[in-house]
């Protein structure tokens, strides 16, 4: 993803954490400052950490880990400067100190390459600070269904490549040659929508996914927006294999049988994959769907003789 798209899928998150951690809040009886602190900034990566993204700005997105929270009430009428702590530790960076909050206009953007030295918010009333409160929530509900919705586009932008390496790898051919179709654009179409939506329920992967996001300590080492899209690219592999009935071991199975060569009987891929993965034995039959994914495929790759009647 491009540094633009990033930058709005970081404010999206942004959103989202400060209303999920808005609605663990009770209403302040007094008034008080609302800080809305930065969930996240962006970092120089040490190292090679980044790849392309971190070379052509010079910059990633990094989780800001507040010990007390991104949604902080100041009381106003405290003696002396109030200070929050704060650490990152991702992109190979390790940054942490506190920042000061004061009285002023709200402060929003996020922090590139160095924290700001203090974070300004104005004396709300209690009432105020509740109706704040459920802006908050609102908003991150909303920020919710955007992120989805971009998460659905780059699903959709990226399942066929998914797919057609998974036909290369059952049907064993390489990148010269034109990968056979299992799956047609309906079915696509449909494994997107699985992942992104569920199957039933009112949850999927990638809104466990989302959930998860919302705590620093999952994307405390990593990218959030590389979290993202890694996780829904392994998503979307998972779903396709379920889509055309392979295993989860398929994989496995069918470099076991590769190097075994031709004429290899069932019983030998069996016994086989069992010595070389001990502590997860198959059966025949999860051999056998394996090694008939797509039959019309297999038999060209795979043109190992065994019996099904034997299973």
């Amino acid at each position: 993803m491009t540094t633009a798209t990033s930058e709005d899928l970081c404010t999206l998150l942004d959103h989202m954490s400060w209303g999920h951690i808005a609605s663990r809040l009770t209403p302040p009886g007094r008034p008080v400052r609302m800080h809305s602190l930065p969930p996240t900034m962006w970092v120089r990566p040490e190292g090679r950490v980044g790849g392309s993204k971190a070379a052509a700005t010079g910059l990633l997105p990094a989780t800001v880990d507040w010990q007390a929270g991104a949604v902080f009430m100041a009381d106003p009428d405290a003696v002396g400067v109030e200070e929050v702590r704060w650490e990152v530790d991702g992109a190979g960076a390790h940054l942490s100190g506190s920042i000061r909050l004061t009285e002023g206009p709200s402060v929003t953007g996020r922090p590139t390459r160095d924290m700001w030295d203090a974070h300004s918010a104005p004396v709300l009333t209690s009432h105020a600070a509740g109706r704040a409160l459920d802006a908050l929530i609102e908003q991150g509900e909303l920020a919710k269904w955007s992120m989805l919705q971009r998460l659905e586009e780059f699903a959709h932008e990226k399942v066929q490549t998914i797919a057609t390496s998974i036909c290369r790898e059952v049907a064993d051919v390489d990148d010269e040659t034109i990968a056979p179709s299992l799956l047609d654009a309906q079915q696509l179409d449909l494994v997107v929508t699985n992942v992104v939506y569920g199957t039933r329920g009112d949850s999927s992967r990638i809104l466990r996914c989302l959930d998860r996001c919302l705590d620093p300590a999952t994307t405390r080492r990593v990218d959030p927006i590389r979290y993202l899209t890694t996780q829904i690219r392994r998503d979307l592999g998972d779903e396709v294999r379920v889509a055309i009935g392979d295993p989860q071991v398929g994989s496995r199975v069918r470099r076991v049988a590769r190097g075994l060569g031709t004429g290899a009987t069932l019983e030998r891929i069996v016994e086989r994959y069992n010595e070389v993965h001990s502590s997860d034995r198959i059966s025949t039959s999860r051999a056998v769907r394996a090694l008939t994914v797509a039959p019309s495929i297999e038999s060209v790759a795979l043109p190992i003789g065994f019996e099904v009647c034997h299973v």
